[in-house]
């Protein structure tokens, strides 16, 4: 874990120290060390993303591509005008901070210093630090876990190996085509490959979680600069969605809200504060997220609409002015990103329905992963509803709730532009409504944030969270993540709950020694082999983001063994196969002439071809609950995932706790 934090944290150091100075002239080294690693991870994101997408990614190109990042970064860190006058925008505010600039010279930047310095004295530091302890458990599951839970982090495996292989998207083994799916991710998880030796599952795991942790701590950051840092991790940690999905191992989703660190940290500043500067910094943020997942620059962009329409509607001609300018950038982008997704990707989508895998995601499952958040924030929302941040933050999150009701017509055909948009936010009951519900909160939380009221007369009874509430939530929070702790060691214990067990790890570094060839694989999540030897090929891959598919054999290589074709195994050097004791293929190549068990691994199986059919054959039979008398019928979590069942165990197993003396 420390070699892949030290490949990702170093290089992106000093690019992130540089962005938040530009974004935010008034920052101290403490808010610096909450927003650097997030913004330097999004940036390094993009370079990697933009990389692959040209065709030109390699170790090398990444290298030299952070090394001039870096070296731009030092320059516009240590660059100073003798000359105040001649200084930037943002430089102004830091002289504005050491008190180089009177109010009599710029009465606005010795304004926004004398608020920030305000915010500096007021900051409480012992929560503060607690926010940043509890961030830091993001980091525990990597070291508790081989693997992750879930099942999304074997396709991220998949498409990191191809990158740290072929340097593109290609479609691995026996199988012709392309994945189309967003490169950031994949492509940054092959770098911390190439550069730690880790296999494609740990750097995907590892750089999950740490992508979690660096959100977070950027999200202090951000909130900081509102005042309202020390409260940060308390109003994220009252909703479950972001950790849900990190559980589930849907990273590039969760990395991709990297975005919104900058969109909190500039669009929600008083309006005077606004510069040109921050306008670069939304554009280089949105298109570094692209490259990431279209769920954060869903998610961003929905914010700068919000943005720009209740900043359009102050009485500042000034201001006002400066909002159609970014009201027109803002819609150049998002028209070219629904261009690309209308021609390019949705015409894809033309004969696929309106999906909606998990039901109505602003229904039920919002409530599940955020009602506590919820009912928070509808507090926090009515005691902000007269100030410019409150209302901006309630219309965010009544766009994101919108955009949910696409999944309310699923079966809907015809209409590419609804599928393309039902497909890519089919979970963001677990991501898309945690963040701007939190900046609700944070906001009301805080008792020292200052915001833009826009009515004095009917200024609402309770300006910030009451105390007792506040104290009560902090207590409950803190009881909560000491015990989600225990929960997650508790289950990393439970093997039952991986999608790959770990004989089917420990089989597949004795793969190594084999012949070049083929090798037959289960076309499930315990099939796809992102470590497979260079010289082998496999049958199988993953199903993720949109697959052009020109040539597979695995349909026929999967009837082949139904029939005992040894001829098609001959034909196309396939004389292996490799099963999981989670599939259902071991069933059949067990009681087959022609296949013999080569190596066993816990149940995990090498089968070797035998062309003269003289291989033993296992007679199978289904254990029943009464044949064991200590035996506990518990229904398999991985039931929904198995295409056969030819010895009709149905959904249940029986299961022996370890430990037991039993006997069948």
């Amino acid at each position: 874990m420390l070699g892949s934090v030290i490949v990702v944290l170093a290089p992106s150091l000093l690019p992130g120290w540089a962005l938040s100075s530009i974004l935010d002239g008034s920052s101290d080294r403490v808010r610096k060390m909450l927003l650097s690693p997030a913004l330097g991870l999004l940036l390094l994101y993009g370079l990697s993303g933009i990389l692959l997408l040209l065709n030109i990614w390699s170790p090398l190109s990444m290298m030299f591509v952070i090394v001039a990042v870096n070296a731009l970064a030092w320059k516009l860190v240590n660059t100073r005008h003798e000359v105040i006058a001649q200084r930037t925008r943002w430089q102004l505010l830091e002289a504005a901070m050491h008190g180089e600039i009177s109010k009599e010279e710029d009465p606005v930047l010795s304004k926004e210093a004398e608020m920030q310095l305000m915010f500096r004295e007021s900051r409480h530091l012992p929560l503060l630090v607690v926010s940043v302890a509890m961030a830091c458990t993001a980091l525990l599951p990597p070291l508790l876990q081989r693997i992750p839970f879930g099942v999304d982090w074997i396709g991220f495996s998949m498409l990191a190996q191809q990158v740290a292989i072929e340097g593109n998207l290609s479609l691995s083994g026996t199988n012709e085509g392309f994945w189309t799916y967003p490169p950031a991710f994949p492509s940054l998880a092959a770098y911390i490959m190439e550069m730690t030796s880790v296999d494609a599952a740990t750097a995907v795991f590892q750089l999950g979680h740490y992508s979690l942790f660096v959100l977070l701590l950027g999200l202090i950051g951000a909130f900081d600069r509102h005042g309202a840092g020390a409260y940060g991790m308390f109003g994220i940690g009252l909703g479950l969605g972001l950790f849900a999905k990190t559980f589930d191992s849907g990273y590039p989703s969760i990395a991709s809200q990297l975005g919104l660190v900058v969109g909190i940290l500039v669009l929600f500043r008083q309006t005077h504060q606004r510069e040109r500067h921050h306008t670069l910094g939304i554009i280089l943020a949105l298109m570094c997220v692209v490259m990431i997942h279209p769920t954060g620059a869903i998610y961003l962009a929905a914010l700068m609409l919000c943005h720009i329409m209740h900043g359009i509607q102050l009485d500042d001609e000034a201001h006002q002015e400066l909002m159609r300018k970014f009201a027109i950038l803002a819609s150049a982008f998002i028209t070219i990103g629904f261009t690309i997704a209308l021609v390019v990707i949705a015409p894809r989508l033309f004969e696929e329905a309106v999906f909606s895998e998990y039901g109505w995601q602003g229904g039920k499952p919002m409530l599940v992963y955020n009602g506590f958040l919820l009912i928070i924030a509808c507090f926090a929302g009515w005691s902000l509803r007269h100030t410019l941040e409150g209302r901006i933050a309630i219309t965010w999150f009544g766009s994101l709730w919108l955009l949910s009701t696409v999944h309310l017509v699923e079966g809907l055909q015809n209409i590419p532009i609804l599928s393309l948009l039902s497909y890519t936010l089919y979970s963001m009951a677990l991501h898309a409504f945690h963040l701007p519900l939190a900046v609700l909160v944070v906001l009301w939380w805080s008792p020292t944030t200052q915001l833009t009221t826009l009515k004095e007369d009917n200024a609402p009874f309770f300006q910030s969270m009451p105390k007792p509430l506040s104290a009560g939530l902090v207590v409950v929070l803190l009881l909560g993540t000491i015990f989600a702790q225990g929960v997650a060691v508790m289950l990393a214990a439970h093997d039952e709950l991986l999608s790959v067990t770990p004989g089917d790890l420990a089989l597949r570094q004795d793969l190594e020694g084999l012949e070049e060839g083929t090798i037959y694989t289960e076309n499930m999540h315990w099939g796809y082999l992102w470590d497979l030897p260079q010289h082998l090929d496999s049958t199988s891959i993953p199903t993720l983001g949109l697959v052009h598919l020109t040539k597979s054999e695995q349909s026929n290589a999967t009837r082949a063994l139904y029939l005992d074709n040894t001829t098609y195994f001959i034909e196309h050097n396939m004389r292996y196969a490799v099963t999981s004791p989670l599939g259902s293929m071991q069933w059949t190549l067990s009681q087959s002439p022609y296949w013999s068990s080569s190596m066993n691994r816990d149940g995990a199986i090498l089968w070797a071809l035998q062309i003269n059919g003289d291989a033993e054959i296992t007679i199978l039979q289904a254990v029943d609950p009464n044949d064991c008398s200590q035996c506990e019928i518990r229904l398999d979590p991985w039931r929904d995932h198995r295409f056969k069942d030819p010895l009709g165990l149905g959904d249940s197993r029986a299961f022996v706790k370890e430990g037991t003396a039993d006997t069948l």
